[in-house]
C-alpha cells in the first residue's frame, strides 16, 4: 500500500466513517475499512485531515469519534463495553487486552509506534508527564485487580480517592500543550483532549462520592463496579493517545524556548504522585523578567509612571500587583490574553498564554460562556459578574470587571479570584 496524501478528499472520505458510525454500523466494519485506507499515515496526517472537518463545522462529538477511530488505527483496540452490558453481566467486563511495553494500553503494535524522542530526557516536560503516566498505569491496574476480586467498597474508595491527583496530570497537559498547539494551528486534540480530560475527572469525582455516601447494596455495587470499568478503560486509553498521537505532534511543533518556559511552568499546577520531580539540566536558570517599558529602550526599575491618583516607580507597581491578596488576569479589547499574577494558586496560567486569544485558552465546552461574560460586559450590559467556585480544595471569588477609560471606551476584562475560604463575616448583631 503506498502512502497516502491526507488532502481535503481524503478529509471527506474521513467524515463518511463518521456517518456510518452515526448511522449504527458495526465499529470492527468501520476499523477495517479504516485501516484499509489509513494504514500507513502518519499520526499528524490524521490529525490534519481532523482540522479540515473542524473547520468545516463537523461537531466536537463526531471529531472525538474519529479520534477513537484514530486510534484504534495503531492497535487492537477491543470493542467498547457499554455500562448496560456490564450491568447486565453483573459486574464489569474485562476487555482483554496485550500488554505491551509497559504501556498498559491495548495493543500489538503500540510499540511500532513512535513516541517523542524527548520523552527519555530526564526532566524534560514529556519525561515528567511520560513518568506520571506510568504512575497512573500503575493505579489503574491496581484497580482493575480489585474489580476482579469483587474488593469490597472501602478498597475502591481509598483506590479512587488517590486517583484524584490525576487532575495535576490533565491540568498540565490542558494548560501547557494543547494550547499551544491551538497556536499552531493544530486544534483538533484540545477539541478532544479537554473534553474527554474533564469528563475523565467528573467520573472519578462522582464515583468516589457515590462510594462514600450510596446506601451500597448489592445491585448499585454492580452498577459502580461497572462505571469504575469503563472509567478505567478510557483512562487507559487516554495514556495511548497522549503518548503516540499527542506528546509527537507537540515535540514536532514546540520550540525549546517554549519547552522551557512549560518547564518552568510545571509547578503552577502540581504533579501527580511523583516523589521527587527530575530537573531539566538543558533546561538552564529560569528567565527572569524584570518590570520595563517596551517602548522606552532606557526604562529601569525605577522608571517611574505617572497615573491618576500618582506617581509609581515600575518596581513598586510590580510589586504592589503582587501584594494584592487577589489573583488578577487582564484580557484587553482585543481578547488578548495580556496579563496574570505570577504567583496564581486557585487559577494557575500558563505564561504560554500571553499575547494569545482568550478562546484559545478554554475547552470547546465552556467557550459560549466565556464569549457571553465578555459580550455582556464588553456591551454594557453589565460591568461586573462574579461566581463563587471550589478551586484547590478553597472557596473563591471570582469577579469579572469591564475596564474602561475616562471616556466610557472599552479597554478589556479584569478578573479578579480572592480565596474567600477563611473569610469572617463581621456580625451585624448590635448587641453582639
Amino acid at each position: 500500500m503506498n502512502p497516502v496524501n491526507l488532502d481535503s478528499e481524503n478529509a471527506l472520505r474521513l467524515k463518511e466513517y463518521l456517518e456510518r458510525l452515526g448511522k449504527g454500523e458495526p465499529l470492527e466494519s468501520v476499523q477495517k475499512d479504516f485501516r484499509e485506507a489509513f494504514g500507513q499515515a502518519a499520526a499528524e496526517d490524521i490529525v490534519k485531515a481532523e482540522q479540515i472537518l473542524i473547520h468545516s463545522g463537523t461537531s466536537t462529538s463526531e471529531i472525538e469519534k474519529l479520534c477513537d477511530l484514530h486510534s484504534a488505527l495503531f492497535h487492537d483496540q477491543p470493542k467498547p463495553v457499554s455500562i448496560k452490558e456490564m450491568v447486565a453481566n453483573k459486574g464489569p467486563i474485562r476487555m482483554k487486552t496485550v500488554q505491551s511495553g509497559g504501556c498498559g494500553s491495548h495493543g500489538h503494535d503500540y510499540d511500532s509506534m513512535p513516541s517523542a524522542l524527548a520523552a527519555q530526557v530526564v526532566g524534560h516536560p514529556l519525561n515528567i508527564m511520560t513518568l506520571e503516566n506510568r504512575e497512573l498505569e500503575m493505579r489503574v491496574n491496581h484497580i482493575q485487580t480489585l474489580l476482579d476480586q469483587q474488593a469490597p467498597a472501602s478498597d475502591l474508595e481509598a483506590s479512587l480517592a488517590d486517583l484524584m491527583k490525576l487532575g495535576a496530570h490533565y491540568a498540565k497537559k490542558d494548560e501547557l500543550i494543547l494550547p499551544l498547539l491551538k497556536y499552531y494551528g493544530v486544534g483538533g486534540p484540545a477539541v478532544v483532549m479537554w473534553n474527554l480530560d474533564d469528563e475523565l475527572r467528573d467520573a472519578n469525582k462522582k464515583l468516589l462520592s457515590r462510594l462514600k455516601t450510596d446506601d451500597l447494596e448489592p445491585a448499585k455495587m454492580i452498577q459502580i463496579r461497572a462505571e469504575i470499568q469503563r472509567m478505567i478503560d478510557r483512562m487507559r486509553e487516554m495514556i495511548f493517545k497522549e503518548e503516540k498521537i499527542l506528546y509527537p505532534m507537540a515535540e514536532r511543533y514546540f520550540t525549546e524556548e517554549e519547552w522551557r518556559t512549560a518547564y518552568y511552568d510545571m509547578p503552577r499546577f502540581g504533579f501527580a504522585w511523583l516523589e521527587e520531580i527530575p530537573i531539566w539540566n538543558e533546561a538552564g536558570p529560569k528567565p527572569s523578567v524584570k518590570p520595563s517599558i517596551a517602548d522606552l529602550k532606557d526604562a529601569s526599575e525605577g522608571t517611574k509612571i505617572e497615573l491618576g491618583g500618582g506617581q509609581l516607580t515600575l518596581a513598586q507597581l510590580n510589586a504592589m500587583l503582587n501584594t494584592l491578596p487577589l489573583e488578577l488576569t487582564f484580557i484587553d479589547d482585543q481578547n488578548i490574553s495580556r496579563y496574570f499574577s505570577e504567583d496564581s494558586f486557585l487559577f494557575p496560567r500558563p505564561t504560554s498564554s500571553l499575547g494569545h486569544e482568550v478562546f484559545d485558552c478554554h475547552p470547546p465546552k465552556v467557550l459560549p460562556v466565556v464569549r457571553h461574560v465578555i459580550e455582556q460586559l464588553r456591551s454594557g450590559e453589565k460591568n461586573i459578574i462574579s461566581i463563587m467556585a471550589n478551586k484547590q480544595g478553597r472557596k473563591a471569588l471570582v469577579r469579572y470587571m469591564a475596564v474602561r477609560d475616562e471616556n466610557g471606551k472599552y479597554l478589556g476584562v479584569l478578573e479578579a479570584v480572592e480565596d474567600v475560604t477563611d473569610l469572617i463575616v463581621p456580625s451585624t448583631d448590635k448587641n453582639a
